[in-house]
């Protein structure tokens, strides 16, 4: 039975639409929604009974589409192949374009070596066997720098940075990479040349060579096998999952110590973004310093995200590049991911300040500007590249004259001053968005681990205090 939520807000009444259905090929509950806005001059009555023939008529659609999963059941000889792509189409009803894009991926490299066998046939020594020609494997290389007289060439066709930066759509921080010298990607190397009506040889030498998968890659890859066979074990057309650790050797990866800034190099970083005169890196450089959001959520962040009178910012959205895709807006990373955090004063004067500059610029673009609701912004409004957001942090770096971070260094910079400074794991894990508490024990033990020794002796001096 379809649940009927009514809402009223800003742009009148509406009925969120709800169907909850029990998914045998993923082995969940999923719930699917969908919403439903009466016409004008309709009277309560008439509201009502449309709104139940449209509610009954979604659920009848929800209940359709997870049909296939029981038509499956019994196939015993079907291929991987074949499970596989079912196994997609049924998770992409779930999840975002993000995880499938991945998943799609890992199966375009597995399946020339497995997709043939009968899924009956599947057995532990084929998953094993499979999983070492796996670890052998190389990928394709393709790296492109732009020539040394790149400027000049580019300057004798008419093309400078600014002509490239206002007339076209590509991304400024890219095009700034090109300028200064620096590899980009095969994709924006061709578009780049295409826009600039040349050859990709005319403008970039290649660099071409093998190089091992990382094991993070190569454990991708056999999850995909898995995930497959997971499904498989749902549809009853096996007992076993044969790609699981309990039949073959899935490999081991040992999770990598994170980066984050010492007191030292946080005060000269936090003094060198301080005297930035571009109000744009400065503002949102701080965001992901004082509230830990990952960059393609802060990337993704729109103004109606952001509650100026309560001091709220509402992350709902990730901005990133899908592949096959290109960038898109999505879901978060997790479920959890989706959250409400408080903003520090500093940063809310920050970001009321930066809001004044934005509708300033507004108004001089006048009809030129893009309406996209972004907070952080490219020229003419468009929603900002998260490139960008890498390129002020490497520049802050480089005027505090401290190591390289990343953008995501800065995220475990925020988590490991809230963990030493005592503030509740579970509130960490929550502001983090992390989808459980031990996420966040497992990745910042060591910082944990000195804030208990530090709480310690905390509790020693006091009581030394109280002996005297």
């Amino acid at each position: 039975m379809a649940t009927i939520i009514k809402r009223e807000g800003k742009k009148g009444v509406s009925y969120k639409i709800q169907v909850a259905i029990k998914d045998v090929g993923l082995g969940k509950m999923v719930t699917k929604s969908t919403t439903w806005k009466p016409q004008k001059g309709m009277s309560p009555k008439e509201t009502e009974t449309a709104c139940a023939v449209f509610a009954d008529n979604f659920e009848k659609q929800v209940i359709q589409s997870f049909k296939t999963a029981e038509e499956d059941k019994g196939n015993i000889n079907i291929t991987f192949a074949a499970l596989s792509k079912k196994w997609i189409e049924r998770t992409r009803k779930i999840y975002g374009d993000g995880y499938v894009g991945l998943a799609e991926q890992s199966l375009k490299i597995v399946l020339p070596m497995i997709g043939g066998y009968k899924i009956k046939d599947i057995t532990a020594s084929v998953v094993q066997s499979v999983f070492d020609r796996i670890d052998r494997l190389n990928k394709h290389i393709e790296r492109f720098y732009p020539k040394k007289d790149i400027k000049e060439i580019l300057f004798k066709h008419g093309i400078t940075f600014m002509w490239l930066r206002n007339e076209t759509e590509l991304n400024c921080a890219s095009i700034s990479q090109i300028f200064n010298g620096r590899r980009v990607g095969k994709k924006f190397a061709t578009m780049f040349a295409e826009v600039c009506g040349m050859e990709t040889k005319q403008l970039f030498e290649v660099e071409m060579y093998d190089e091992q998968y990382s094991k993070t890659t190569l454990k991708r890859f056999k999850l995909a096998i898995y995930n497959v066979l997971s499904y498989a074990v749902r549809l009853c057309l096996v007992d076993k999952n044969y790609a699981s650790s309990s039949f073959v050797d899935m490999g081991h990866i040992e999770r990598k110590s994170i980066k984050c800034m010492d007191e030292d190099e946080l005060n000269k970083f936090y003094a060198a973004l301080c005297e930035v005169d571009n109000i744009q890196w400065r503002v949102s450089v701080k965001t992901v310093l004082m509230t830990g959001m990952r960059r393609g959520e802060l990337c993704g962040l729109n103004w109606d995200d952001i509650d100026f009178e309560n001091g709220k910012i509402h992350i709902w959205r990730s901005y990133s590049e899908c592949p096959h895709a290109g960038m898109k807006l999505k879901e978060p990373k997790t479920t959890t991911s989706k959250r409400v955090i408080a903003i520090p004063e500093l940063l809310l004067e920050e970001l009321k300040e930066y809001k004044k500059w934005y509708d300033t610029q507004r108004e001089l673009w006048g009809d030129r500007w893009v309406e996209s609701g972004s907070v952080f912004i490219q020229r003419h409004g468009e929603r900002i590249h998260p490139a960008n957001i890498k390129m002020w942090v490497d520049k802050t770096c480089q005027l505090a004259k401290i190591p390289h971070y990343s953008v995501h260094s800065l995220r475990h910079t925020n988590i490991t001053l809230q963990i030493m400074a005592g503030v509740p794991i579970s509130t960490v894990s929550g502001r983090a968005g992390h989808s459980k508490t031990s996420t966040t024990t497992d990745i910042y033990a060591y910082y944990i681990q000195s804030s208990d020794v530090s709480a310690a002796k905390t509790i020693n001096d006091i009581f030394s205090r109280e002996k005297k």
